[in-house]
């Protein structure tokens, strides 16, 4: 976690979720594994696409079906 001047703790990368309605969710995590296995314990059977800015500053996309990724 990273601390900011307040002393609270802040999760290191911001995801935007969302879902094939449309209907956007913004999520925290400390990396992608925590956030795909705490996407798929809220939603089962996600079907969407996550989209986050990497470390290395990249836009990057993933694609889910059902609770799986798909690779594009």
């Amino acid at each position: 976690m990273v601390k900011t001047d307040e002393g609270k703790n802040q999760m290191k990368f911001k995801y935007t979720v969302t879902k094939e309605g449309g209907e956007k969710e913004t999520m925290e995590a400390m990396s992608w594994k925590k956030l795909f296995k705490s996407l798929l314990m809220k939603y089962p059977k996600f079907s969407g696409w996550c989209s986050y800015m990497n470390k290395h500053g990249h836009f990057q996309v993933r694609a889910f079906q059902e609770g799986k990724e798909v690779k594009q």
